[in-house]
């Protein structure tokens, strides 16, 4: 299972370039069950509404959602699955209509909550919502005060908890306490995978959760997953701080062996899970500060598709990645390059490719969806044909940031598609 588009290398290019288990089995990462929401669902999660597969037009909805409900500050709380918003802060994780941000249900976090640590959106997998909350443990009489993770599973259905697991984080000697960034990197049938990433401390972990036994079943010290997939994890390796080496390093889902590492220098990466067995990197190199971009197959750790980009000291690039959840990946590089490959082919030739030249201006994409590429051009929305690469004969109205057959999301509001 995909894990969130982690920012994890976005906030490593800053900093590195930048549940709840009883108080005996807390070490360990045990779990307790839990067994009622804050608020039951008054209806079916799944929203009875038309779908379009995929959508091509959307129109804004009335909803009106809670403050807070999207997140800011390049860090966002909310993901869209079966229509419906997810949102997650250290507090509680809240199931929300899309259409009328009408409250389903919540569930409200076990450990106390942190004051500046943020908690991800959360990730679904097979009808189930994990979450992972950034919690705090107070000093008890010589132990010290220390960060803790709750790693929570809830049925969308039912909004009922599955299961809650609290992990305390071992800091460092030297820092008494810390308020970190947890995220859930990514769900199989084995494992859930956690990292905690604290800016201040230069500190980055990876938890593997059993999702049998909801235990920790190995932890790694400066190491940051993004995605699991195929039996790998796949994460930035090295302490997360400029100058510090780091690497693009894989390890096994079971145990957390190494099984490849790629030198980056003194930059992480940032990792886009983009289809099975498929990562794309995108970073700044240390030395030159120019641009490398490679896809990876997490397997092996080789790069099947490789652009290095010479780019000026005062100007800033990035390439972000997609993938339509069928047969297409598609990348651009802002106002620069677009391009795409078939996910089951992917090497030295893209399907096909636009470039800043001539009457067509190139595409900045957002999101994608069965055959079908959303974004922006010359500041409108546009919809591009994955296959092809043409133009789609729909304005969409909207570059949604995520979408489904249902429903889609943008800067805050919710759009339904009408075609």
């Amino acid at each position: 299972m995909r894990g969130n588009r982690v920012v994890l290398g976005a906030l490593l290019i800053t900093a590195v370039l930048s549940g709840c288990g009883s108080e005996d089995s807390a070490q360990t990462g045990q779990s307790t069950p839990n067994n009622t929401p804050a608020v039951l669902p008054a209806s079916p999660v799944k929203p009875p509404r038309q779908a379009f597969d995929p959508p091509k037009v959307f129109e804004p909805t009335s909803a009106e959602f809670p403050s807070g409900t999207w997140g800011g500050n390049n860090k966002p709380r909310a993901t869209l699955y079966d229509g419906n918003i997810y949102s997650a802060n250290n507090e509680q994780l809240l199931a929300l209509d899309g259409v009328t941000a009408e409250l389903l249900w919540s569930v409200p976090a076990k450990v106390k909550a942190v004051t500046s640590g943020t908690s991800a959106p959360p990730v679904a997998y097979k009808d189930h919502m994990y979450v992972a909350f950034s919690g705090f443990q107070p000093s008890q009489g010589t132990t010290k005060p220390h960060p803790q993770i709750e790693v929570v599973s809830v049925d969308v259905k039912t909004g009922k908890p599955d299961f809650s697991t609290t992990i305390d984080v071992d800091l460092d000697s030297t820092i008494s306490s810390g308020d970190g960034d947890v995220a859930i990197a990514g769900v199989s049938d084995t494992s859930i995978v956690v990292t905690y990433f604290n800016d201040s401390a230069s500190l980055g972990l990876t938890y593997a959760v059993d999702a049998a036994t909801h235990n920790v079943r190995w932890q790694k010290d400066k190491f940051l997953a993004s995605e699991v997939d195929s039996g790998m994890v796949v994460g930035n390796g090295g302490k997360p701080m400029i100058s510090s080496p780091r690497t693009l390093t894989g390890v096994a889902e079971a145990d957390g062996a190494e099984k490849w590492s790629t030198a980056l220098g003194g930059f992480g990466t940032t990792l886009m899970p983009i289809s099975p067995k498929l990562v794309a990197s995108s970073r700044k190199l240390y030395d030159s500060l120019d641009h490398q971009f490679d896809i990876v197959d997490v397997t092996t750790g080789k790069a099947v598709y490789s652009k290095f980009t010479d780019i000026p000291t005062t100007s800033g690039f990035d390439i972000e990645c997609f993938y339509d959840q069928r047969s297409i990946i598609a990348c651009s590089a802002g106002v620069t390059v677009a391009f795409a490959f078939e996910a089951d082919s992917v090497g030295p030739n893209p399907l096909w490719e636009i470039k800043d030249e001539g009457s067509r201006a190139v595409p900045s994409f957002t999101a994608a969806y069965h055959d079908l590429l959303y974004g922006t051009a010359n500041g409108n929305p546009v919809a591009i044909d994955a296959k092809t690469g043409k133009d789609a004969p729909d304005n969409p109205g909207v570059a949604p940031a995520q979408l489904d057959k249902y429903l889609a999301t943008a800067s805050g509001k919710t759009y339904k598609p009408t075609k």
